[in-house]
């Protein structure tokens, strides 16, 4: 079991835990209970709203397919082979860009 922090830009706090299971290759989301809604992402900051602070793998997969390159996207044999990758896999997506959007200051680093 793989472990990674999420983080928010300039904070030391952890706002989240990433698990990802490398043998069924499934994510899950932990919320740790000092975490308000208004410190975490969008997606787990509704969740938590309604009182939820684990993810399942279906929602954790969500969040981690919003955060890289869709494997639809038109070019994407020419971005897997400038990211040095022979086929298209979320996971190593991820952690090539620390699991970093465009939307958000969040990222994650391995525990």
């Amino acid at each position: 079991m793989n472990r990674y922090a999420i983080r928010r830009n300039n904070r030391d706090k952890i706002v989240g835990i990433l698990n990802y299971d490398e043998k069924t290759k499934k994510y899950t989301i932990e919320v740790p209970e000092n975490v308000t809604p208004k410190e975490a992402p969008f997606m787990m900051s509704l969740l938590l709203k309604k009182g939820v602070r684990i993810m399942d793998s279906d929602l954790s997969m969500r969040w981690v397919q919003s955060r890289i390159i869709p494997s639809s996207r038109q070019n994407i044999g020419e971005i897997l082979r400038a990211n040095g990758m022979r086929s298209y896999d979320e996971h190593k997506l991820l952690l090539k860009n620390e699991g970093r959007s465009c939307q958000d200051e969040f990222y994650i680093e391995r525990m």
